[in-house]
């Protein structure tokens, strides 16, 4: 089975009006019934401006731009107006959470050193994309606010690399 969608494409999904997704994965799956058995191709998605996650069916799906145009695409594309994240994703650690704690058991997550070391890198690495969004703005426009800002983004990444 082949995906119609690569990895790092963008895609509009089909009742999230005016909003883009990266595409994350994607992954073959066989579904087996009393009446038999179908296979069909499901995507992990990331909102291109707010970082929201989904999955969502191939059939809800339609190209917006191919991984070697994203970055072009998005240095262009118009924010005003965006719409707000409809936060209705529920994650796997909020289920898990929720579930603890209707019966009386730890109401946090117990945090490891595996745990906190993925939470660091998801942090830096999202500083360093707000660096090279800001970086970019900057090459593109001229506009030293863009460079201010890029420069503090990396004060901050250089204050938390010596926590």
């Amino acid at each position: 089975m082949k995906p119609k969608f690569a990895i790092g494409d963008i895609v509009a999904v089909e009742g999230y009006k005016d909003r883009i997704f990266y595409v994350d994965c994607w992954r073959e799956v066989t579904q087996h019934e009393e009446y038999g058995a179908f296979d069909y191709v499901e995507y992990d998605l990331t909102d291109a401006i707010n970082g929201e996650w989904l999955e969502a069916d191939s059939d809800d799906l339609r190209l917006v731009c191919r991984k070697a145009a994203s970055e072009d695409f998005l240095m262009t594309y118009d924010m005003t107006n965006y719409p707000e994240p409809t936060n209705t994703a529920l994650h796997f650690t909020e289920i898990n959470y929720a579930k603890e704690e209707a019966v009386g058991m730890e109401k946090e997550p117990k945090e490891t050193p595996k745990t906190a070391r993925a939470a660091r890198k998801r942090e830096t690495d999202g500083l360093l994309d707000e660096y090279n969004d800001y970086m970019r703005l900057y090459e593109t426009f001229g506009d030293a606010e863009y460079k201010t800002k890029a420069d503090g983004v990396l004060a901050k990444m250089k204050r938390e690399a010596d926590e």
